[in-house]
């Protein structure tokens, strides 16, 4: 009778091919892990961001502004929120400048920005996940903004161009003044820079209503 398993054991083709599809089933493993980490980070995303706009449902009734828009910023200097915990990196917090609530019709508009990830979306409806590139002088197929610097005496102060608000944060800092429009720029010996700046904005995650 012949045998139907040869004495000599598995040969080297089908270790090789028994080697690749463990392989490959580890791949899918670590696939999924790191799916479902990144999932429960979005996730902790979201329930930052509606957190955030209930906060501002609060705030707005005692300090209301005529914009209707309220950054996280305004919200951490009258010490009405804590640093809102980057999901991303739990050792950072998320953008106090970039990150606010706009009240428009009673809706509300929420943008909270995160380390590289920015959340955008309206309270009690949808919300769109996006990582961020640096800003870059050079055109993107993502968003444009305009940035401040300020040259004193002829030398530019700051190594980097900042969004509106951080930028009058900055300046009051390093100056000792207490500006809270860019309009109120007018000293002597200091010039107000600005450029646009570019960076790219990729939809990484979608949460539907």
């Amino acid at each position: 009778m012949k045998r139907l398993i040869s004495e000599k054991g598995f040969g080297k083709a089908e270790i090789i091919i028994c080697l690749c599809a463990l392989l490959v089933f580890i791949a899918i493993g670590v696939k999924s892990l790191t799916d479902n980490k990144d999932n429960s980070k979005f996730s902790a995303l979201k329930k930052q961001a509606e957190n955030f706009a209930y906060k501002v449902i609060v705030y707005k009734d005692r300090y209301t502004r005529s914009d209707n828009t309220y950054y996280l910023d305004y919200l951490l200097d009258d010490e009405y929120a804590i640093e809102v915990v980057n999901p991303f990196d739990d050792s950072t917090s998320c953008d106090r400048y970039e990150s606010f609530v706009k009240i428009v019709d009673n809706e509300k508009i929420v943008e909270l920005k995160c380390g590289d990830y920015l959340i955008s979306g309206v309270l009690e409806g949808d919300f769109t996940v996006y990582r961020l590139s640096m800003w870059q002088d050079n055109a993107t197929n993502g968003e444009m903004a305009i940035l401040y610097n300020y040259s004193k005496n002829n030398e530019v102060i700051n190594s980097d161009y900042l969004l509106e608000n951080e930028f009058i944060d900055s300046f009051n800092s390093n100056e000792n003044y207490n500006i809270e429009t860019l309009d109120e720029f007018d000293f002597p010996n200091m010039e107000l820079l600005s450029k646009a700046l570019y960076r790219e904005k990729v939809v990484v995650k979608e949460f539907k209503k």
